[in-house]
């Protein structure tokens, strides 16, 4: 039996390559009030306990996989729902394992299916269950000047752009003007400025919807940055994926054109977006052109616990 959670309220926080969550454990109780206006209150960073996003743990749904280990739940800084977060499900992860559960194998229920997951030490390993759709040389004109660069779904939307120094760009600014463009309404997309340095190395700045700023790091983001360039044959799997926060390692397959998709990929973009209620529609960018596509998604890197503590509502209302 439940009960309404009473505050204080107690959380964790931990942080993945550079990415840092706050986990209420939901699970035995009910959370009172709205999660949107918690994450706003929670995650404000010199006002509040501060972060990039807050995660929610519940007790796996009737409908979840069989050996599901919980059902996690993400909204961003900015109160708004996220459909998956890399680095958010690795934090997941490692919470579980400090909580007693055991790392060989964790299946964690998500808005875009189940994430598998690993964790050995510090180092947390994670598999998405879709596919990602990779669209090449998209254009769009940009403050006053031509910009090419590629349209990645992999669970969440990225625009990933090519540069020879990531450093020399103004991100808060271009990341901006690119998050909100028109081409990319309705939903939008994070977005990736990329430096390939090798066939197995690239190096990476991100700035994030939902936080609305450059991040340290990004799960997803390393990933959608490795398979961009792979569709320009500029990197083979595994890559080494660094950004400010840490590295990570992402692993990834071409599928073949010829190989059926799994009961558990996702290959239609607008499935992607059931979490979000703004759009179920993939912005124009995409083009009717067929997508390069990858699956056997996997992310892996080091999460560790920042701290544990309670919360007043008072102070974060």
């Amino acid at each position: 039996m439940t009960r309404d959670r009473d505050w204080p309220l107690s959380f964790a926080k931990y942080s993945g390559a550079g990415n840092d969550f706050i986990i209420i454990d939901g699970r035995t109780a009910v959370l009172q009030g709205d999660p949107s206006a918690l994450a706003k209150g929670l995650c404000r960073r010199g006002r509040s306990v501060g972060a990039d996003g807050l995660i929610l743990l519940e007790p796996p749904g009737a409908d979840d996989p069989p050996n599901t280990s919980v059902r996690m739940r993400l909204w961003n800084a900015d109160g708004s729902v996220a459909e998956i977060s890399g680095n958010g499900a690795r934090c997941v992860a490692r919470y579980l394992v400090d909580e007693g559960a055991s790392g060989s194998e964790l299946l964690l229920a998500t808005d875009v299916g189940p994430v598998q997951a690993w964790v050995e030490g510090e180092f947390c390993r994670v598999r998405l269950p879709m596919t990602a759709c990779v669209h090449p040389n998209r254009r769009m004109r940009v403050e006053g000047r031509n910009l090419t660069g590629t349209y990645v779904e992999v669970g969440v939307p990225f625009f990933v752009c090519f540069h020879d120094d990531p450093d020399d760009l103004p991100v808060r600014f271009l990341g901006r003007a690119i998050r909100n463009h028109p081409d990319l309404a309705p939903r939008g997309a994070n977005v990736d400025f990329v430096r390939v340095v090798n066939e197995q190395q690239l190096y990476f700045r991100v700035y994030e919807r939902g936080v609305e700023d450059e991040t340290l790091s990004s799960g997803t983001g390393s990933l959608s940055a490795a398979l961009a360039a792979a569709a320009a044959d500029k990197v083979e799997s595994p890559v080494a994926c660094e950004a400010r926060g840490a590295v990570l390692t992402v692993r990834f397959r071409a599928r073949p054109a010829d190989e059926p998709a799994s009961d558990s990929e996702t290959t239609d973009e607008s499935e992607t977006v059931s979490a979000n209620d703004e759009a179920s529609s993939a912005p124009l960018i995409i083009g009717d052109e067929e997508a390069i596509e990858f699956v056997d998604l996997e992310i892996e890197g080091d999460v560790h616990l920042i701290c544990r503590g309670e919360a007043d509502l008072e102070a974060v209302s």
